[in-house]
């Protein structure tokens, strides 16, 4: 049997050799990318709670047995997504006891652990040895071919043993840590490979009656129709384009006034789950006549620049996304008709609007500042007043 002389630099020599991390994916969206934001809301570092352990894989298997530790929230992507090379590199590093990488767990509630980062690890190892039905078998191993084509019963107890006393470090966010702190460390623990999106840390921390409506209007056809199915959900990019739509519903854009949108978004957030059914009722009315209203008018120009009638099409822009849904979810049934009677004066007053610099800068860049933001709904509102005015 091969002898491997385990350092913490060698460890991660591995690592990094057979891709046991998180793995990057890649994904083309017909979405114009926008510059991130520094979140500079200011906290207290003394109210965050974080305890380090050492346990077994063993004591992990038991409560992921028991669906006390959640491999696929709704908020996380696909949990299972590596490959069964990856996979079976992971557990031959447990066979020969190469340490593995610390685990992050939101603990706040002891009965339901959430996996911050390691989640792919931890569906690989759940894979193998619990999973007897749907059991992958061990392929391509660099030291320990002889296991090659073996499922974790047909290896031997000694080997077996080796897996579940395995010593792993796991960091715990405790009880007490304030809800608007975990925004944060979501965002600064997820540094691997294909750290939590902005939306899916949200959908971790505000678990509740908005998520489901998010997911809900994500995936309706008025939706879909109007940003022409630019917007795939994968890693909740749907999701949060439609909680910019209702965080501006909630609050009017002239009452912004976060230091940054993803502060403002969270708060939506948390506001939604305190919100009752017929509130719930009334934004999924706006959002589809919102909706309605965008394709009909713009079809699948929707949501994008327009410097030219006969301009390519441009991608799909977030903030005019939100200035254009919101402005139109206020107008009533008439007022629609005649903007729809009015559009093609509607897009010439818009295409117009696009060579306003300030305008273009507003939705472009620095989008979550609160001059920015009023600017580009009040622009939209004026525009649209302006045409509907027009005899």
């Amino acid at each position: 049997m091969n002898t491997i002389n385990q350092t913490p630099e060698s460890s991660k020599n591995y690592y990094k050799q057979n891709q046991i991390f998180e793995d990057n994916e890649v994904m083309v969206m017909d979405i114009e990318t926008e510059e991130e934001e520094e979140i500079i809301e200011p906290f207290d570092p003394t109210k965050i709670k974080i305890d380090a352990r050492q346990i077994t894989i063993d004591l992990v298997l038991n409560r992921i047995k028991f669906g006390e530790i959640e491999l696929s929230p709704d908020f996380q992507r696909e949990s299972n997504i590596w490959n069964d090379v990856a996979k079976s590199r992971l557990i031959e590093s447990m066979l020969i006891r190469i340490p593995l990488p610390a685990f992050y767990i939101d603990a706040t509630d002891d009965n339901r652990w959430i996996v911050i980062d390691g989640q792919q690890r931890l569906t690989a190892i759940k894979h193998f040895v619990l999973d007897k039905k749907d059991a992958f078998r061990l392929s391509k191993l660099e030291f320990l071919t002889q296991f090659n084509d073996k499922s974790y019963d047909e290896i031997p107890r000694n080997y077996q043993r080796r897996i579940s006393e395995t010593q792993i470090t796991i960091y715990l966010i405790e009880k007490g840590t304030p809800e608007e702190l975990k925004f944060n460390i979501f965002r600064r623990i997820n540094t691997g490979g294909l750290p939590l999106s902005p939306q899916e840390i949200r959908h971790a921390i505000n678990q509740g009656k908005a998520t489901k409506f998010l997911e809900k209007l994500a995936k309706s056809e008025e939706f879909k129709n109007a940003t022409a199915n630019a917007i795939p959900d994968k890693r909740m990019a749907a999701r949060e384009t439609v909680l910019r739509f209702l965080a501006f519903k909630i609050t009017y854009f002239l009452q912004y006034n976060a230091t940054d949108l993803d502060t403002f978004l969270n708060n939506a957030m948390k506001t939604m789950n305190n919100m009752s059914d017929k509130h719930f009722d009334d934004l999924e009315s706006s959002f589809s006549k919102a909706m309605s209203a965008a394709t009909d008018i713009f079809g699948n120009e929707a949501f994008r620049k327009r410097s030219d009638i006969s301009a390519r099409r441009m991608p799909f822009n977030k903030a005019l996304f939100e200035s254009w849904s919101v402005n139109l979810s206020s107008l009533n049934y008439d007022q629609i008709e005649l903007l729809k009677l009015k559009k093609d004066i509607l897009i010439d007053e818009f295409i117009k609007l696009n060579g306003d610099r300030s305008f273009i800068d507003s939705i472009s860049e620095g989008t979550g500042s609160i001059g920015r933001v009023k600017y580009r709904f009040s622009k939209i509102k004026e525009l649209i007043d302006k045409v509907l005015n027009i005899n």
